[in-house]
């Protein structure tokens, strides 16, 4: 029975330094060709947001946070397998790298996209959205921060790509009301980093994904695969949310 609603993976790095944002290339390859092997098939993420986030049998979307610079050795695997795939831009970090203020202690200095890249993509099928101006926390900006993160960043990568951005993907994942609001008047739809199968039940502000993270278990790929990803799933949001809940109050 195939499992409700569409698995959004995102993934971050696709290299070999073991960092948490990171995957090895053999795993990702791995994992398309499962998906692939037992019939999934992958759709354009704007395109299933404009038919109002349909039921997908089989489907999987892939999204790459930040705009790395190693997804480029995905690239025309990617192409030639006619999967389509949004990277989300850090807009004033193009031609940079990722060492923005809050990056985490261990992630890896690793250089981004820079605007000939984003052609060389985007002539292979690959779709942009925004992933802020800065990557700054947006839930943390003051209102007039907020405003000029959300649209200079659309408007940015507009620039670069030549084509409309609707897709927002929060750094972070933080997004409260105040933020979704904020973005609901820049953009079509905006993703977060609720540990979810994506659907039409979700606020159009605040669609699911599923972390590559969470596919790093051998079992986590055949649950992926059969549709009973689900419950585990819940157990992980569960475990995430208490986490989070001790971290606030230790913070106080």
């Amino acid at each position: 029975m195939t499992a409700k609603g569409l698995p959004i993976l995102t993934y971050h790095a696709i290299d070999s330094t073991g960092a948490v944002t990171s995957t090895e290339p053999g795993r990702f390859a791995e994992t398309l060709d499962a998906l692939l092997g037992v019939g999934f098939r992958a759709v354009d993420l704007g395109e299933w947001v404009e038919a109002g986030r349909p039921e997908v049998d089989r489907g999987f979307a892939l999204a790459f946070d930040d705009g790395l610079r190693s997804i480029l050795g995905v690239a025309d695997r990617l192409a030639r397998l006619a999967i389509p795939a949004t990277v989300f831009l850090v807009a004033d970090r193009i031609g940079l790298d990722n060492a923005w203020p809050g990056q985490p202690a261990g992630i890896p200095r690793s250089p981004l996209l820079g605007r000939s890249d984003l052609e060389s993509l985007a002539r292979l099928g690959f779709r942009f959205g925004s992933h802020g101006r800065s990557h700054a926390r947006l839930d943390r900006l003051s209102p007039a921060d907020l405003r000029d993160e959300l649209a200079s960043s659309r408007d940015r990568v507009e620039q670069l790509i030549g084509r409309p951005c609707p897709l927002l993907a929060y750094p972070y994942g933080a997004a409260d009301a105040r933020v979704r609001a904020e973005a609901s008047k820049v953009y079509g739809a905006a993703f977060g980093t609720r540990l979810a199968y994506a659907s039409a039940d979700d606020d159009a502000f605040d669609i699911a994904r599923i972390d590559a993270y969470y596919l790093r278990p051998r079992a986590a790929l055949e649950r992926l695969t059969s549709g009973r990803w689900h419950a585990r799933l819940a157990v992980r949001r569960a475990l995430r949310a208490v986490r989070g809940t001790v971290a606030s109050m230790r913070s106080r």
